[in-house]
């Protein structure tokens, strides 16, 4: 059986497994005589939609692992040449298989949620909801498979039905990197745990009971909230380790719409709280956790329909019309459902009686999750006007990160402020006097602190307040966790959340707002300097000689200071992925206690020194440093082309004999030809006993080779890179850590309280 053929076959078993689970268990709710049997055979569909999503992923992957590049999918994101790890990954590296990957995290997800509503006997109607979900994505699936052929992908490319392509087209160079291995899965882990708080909310409304489902909500909403809240951490990661872009976080559209979710569920998180406190905000808990699951769809559409593909570096082409259109249907469907649910059940709902203080932790969470919610809004409307622009016939342009960081400016000054003031008050009205003798210390070192960055360090007045917000809320939570760790209590999961955040919006504000970054050019044997550091480029050596499909050369910097030294070694290489075109490029750091030295690579250039020279085969010319030296161009080599019929990139080398001080020296000087584009690419080397380059950089073929001609040219290679200091970033990476962490601590808090919790008092 064609593999093909195979693959769908699953995928509509799948997709029929996941329509009866969600249709059978749905009526299953209903308690009737037949409920029961419903029920019974809603779950076979259950099982039966889990094994063959797994099946599909499995078989996917030993199409992957053999090699079996007559699947369109196979022969994109795969290759020989990958090492395993990377292979692996490249299961995920396309749309079609990335939504395999979220419909396997869902199905997994959902096996667990069985097993948890088994065990504390919860009705089963969420698995029903989450059907649904894993339905749409296996429709996308059978529309956008990845066991489709190369024939059925390229209908027009006259393919022979018995080729078999020798290799595939690999991974993204950018992506060639084990945080692939790490952030993807990780991330759609934490888009998959955002649908259970959802279901199980969606089901209480239909149900109709308010109090039984959302027990189990605030366990699942703090585990979604730490994985997703991980994923996005490790990708900001990613990004500032080997991207090259010079920071973690650049407000693009892709990186907003996975923070968008995470900023609902968090607040989420929070009102459930105030629910278990007060009994009421049941309303207001169904709507977070609606708005976090249809965040993550939203995300999904922005990132896998192709209408960001001219504004995000991260976004995938245009999946095509039926794949666009069932997104839509998705995303219309579970924003209107909900509504409607909502407004059918929301008169069902008890009136709750009970008084909030002016004054009380109650309000400054309502205050605090009122501004959460803001805070998204801003991103969700900034990351969406490319659409609107679109819509209305504008040209489409991404907002600045300017736009950001001026609107969540006061927005993290008030969180902040908020998460710091809750700590002093009780779930009831607290004494103002009482509190203000408490904080007092703390408003004060605050206050100090700002006063000194605004004299000395930036005379802005916003900043300043930001400062003050962040030292307050650092000493308030540091006392209040040190306090309940004096009287025996180590349940500090919310202290080291709110720690993290205020640490992360320090170390953002020090590390972006201080940084300083100069461009610096470097030829080897010479130096530069760039804030009290000297530079000198000693060695540049080419990496990867393995990889027929690249050139790639770490460049060796020796950096010194004050008697200290170090060396960075920065990347740049051309690859077969982009047809040698442009380069890319990887950074390297440094990290210290308190600064990072981040050294990023952005172009390499020539400069001519003197005119370059045109040869023929056996030719011997004066050297146009001096005319006491010569130059010999003895053959060519052309050794490389002989590797690989298939193979459209070769080392074209010339043999060189330089006579040079009365001594002979002899090399090859290589240029990269792309038969594909007829260019050439040289490969700069050094002149022997020399400080210049000489490249090979035209070639003019004649019928008889001896008569052909070759030109070479003689320079410097000039090495281009931002330099930048960025002061006290550990903070960000000790921040995110905290916050995180603060999370799962809670989830195991809440995992122990199920049984325990009452809603109504």
């Amino acid at each position: 059986m064609e593999a093909k053929l195979l693959g769908k076959i699953i995928l509509y078993l799948s997709a029929l497994s996941w329509l009866q689970s969600f249709l059978l268990l749905l009526f299953g709710s209903k308690k009737n005589e037949i409920s029961d049997n419903l029920n019974k055979y809603g779950l076979w569909a259950f099982y039966s939609g889990i094994l063959t999503i797994v099946l599909a992923s499995i078989y996917l992957l030993f199409n992957i692992l053999s090699y079996n590049f007559t699947l369109s999918y196979v022969w994109s994101y795969s290759s020989r040449k990958l090492p395993f790890l990377l292979l692996i990954s490249s299961f995920y590296a396309g749309q079609e298989g990335s939504f395999l990957l979220w419909a396997l995290f869902l199905s997994l997800v959902g096996f667990f949620l069985y097993l948890y509503l088994k065990k504390y006997s919860f009705e089963f109607l969420p698995l029903s909801f989450l059907s649904l979900v894993v339905f749409f994505i296996t429709i996308i699936l059978i529309f956008k498979s990845p066991f489709a052929d190369i024939w059925e992908t390229f209908p027009d490319g006259n393919i022979p039905k018995d080729f078999v392509p020798q290799d595939g087209r690999g991974l993204n160079p950018v992506l060639e990197n084990y945080w692939i291995a790490i952030h993807p899965p990780i991330l759609f882990l934490g888009y998959s745990l955002l649908t259970v708080p959802f279901v199980l909310l969606l089901s209480s409304f239909v149900k109709k009971d308010f109090y039984g489902f959302q027990k189990a909500s605030s366990f699942w909403a703090l585990l979604a909230a730490g994985v997703l809240g991980l994923g996005i951490m490790l990708g900001g990661f990613w990004a500032y380790e080997t991207l090259g872009w010079g920071g973690y976080w650049g407000w693009d559209p892709v990186e907003n719409s996975s923070l968008v979710p995470w900023i609902f569920v968090t607040a989420l998180v929070h009102t459930l709280i105030l629910q278990r406190v007060n009994g009421g905000f049941i309303r207001t808990n169904y709507i977070l956790s609606w708005l976090s699951f249809v965040g993550v769809l939203y995300a999904t559409y922005l990132t896998r329909s192709g209408v960001l593909s001219d504004t995000s570096v991260h976004s995938f082409v245009d999946p095509g019309k039926v794949v666009n259109a069932l997104l839509l249907t998705g995303l219309g469907i579970f924003i209107l459902f909900p509504i409607v649910i909502f407004f059918f059940a929301t008169k069902s709902i008890p009136k709750e009686n009970r008084r909030i203080g002016s004054f009380s932790r109650e309000s400054f969470t309502i205050f605090g999750t009122i501004v959460l919610i803001l805070a998204a809004l801003v991103i969700i409307v900034g990351t969406s006007l490319p659409i609107i622009q679109d819509v209305i016939g504008a040209p489409k342009v991404a907002l600045e990160p300017s736009f950001y960081n001026q609107w969540m400016l006061p927005i993290a000054i008030l969180i902040l402020i908020l998460n710091a003031l809750s700590l002093y008050f009780k779930w009831k009205d607290a004494q103002l006097n009482f509190i203000t003798k408490q904080i007092i210390l703390n408003f004060s070192l605050s206050l100090a602190f700002a006063i000194i960055f605004f004299l000395f360090i930036n005379k802005s007045i916003p900043f300043a307040i930001l400062v003050f917000s962040i030292v307050f809320a650092i000493t308030i939570n540091l006392k209040k966790s040190v306090e309940k760790i004096l009287s025996g209590n180590l349940k500090l999961g919310a202290f080291l959340s709110h720690l993290g955040i205020a640490l992360l919006f320090l170390g953002s504000l020090l590390s972006g707002g201080l940084e300083e970054t100069k461009t610096i050019n470097l030829i080897e044997g010479k130096q530069a300097s760039a804030f009290g550091y000297d530079f000198i480029l000693f060695k540049k050596e080419q990496i990867e000689l393995d990889k027929p499909d690249r050139e790639k050369y770490k460049f060796h910097i020796k950096v010194n200071s004050s008697g200290v030294s170090t060396v960075v070694k920065p990347i740049v290489y051309w690859s077969e992925f982009n047809n040698f075109e442009q380069p890319f490029f990887e950074p390297d750091i440094k990290t210290f206690v308190t600064k990072d030295l981040y050294f990023s690579p952005k172009s390499l250039a020539f400069t001519d020194l003197f005119s370059p020279i045109t040869l023929k085969k056996g030719q011997k010319v004066p050297a146009p440093w001096s005319s006491n030296d010569s130059i010999h161009f003895v053959s060519y080599d052309m050794s490389s082309m002989h590797r690989n019929p298939n193979q459209n990139f070769f080392n074209f080398g010339l043999v060189i004999n330089y006579f040079i001080d009365g001594k002979e020296f002899v090399d090859t000087v290589y240029s990269l030809l792309n038969l594909n584009m007829n260019s050439f690419n040289p490969v700069w080397s050094i002149v022997p006993t020399k400080d210049f380059s000489i490249g090979f950089i035209k070639f003019s073929p004649e019928e008889n080779l001896e008569n052909s001609t070759v030109e070479l040219a003689f320079g410097q290679e000039v090495f281009i890179a931002d330099v930048s200091i960025k002061p006290f970033i550990l903070l960000v990476w000790i921040g995110v850590i905290f916050t995180v962490a603060g999370f799962i601590i809670a989830v195991f808090k809440y995992r122990h309280q199920i049984n325990n919790t009452n809603f109504t008092t």
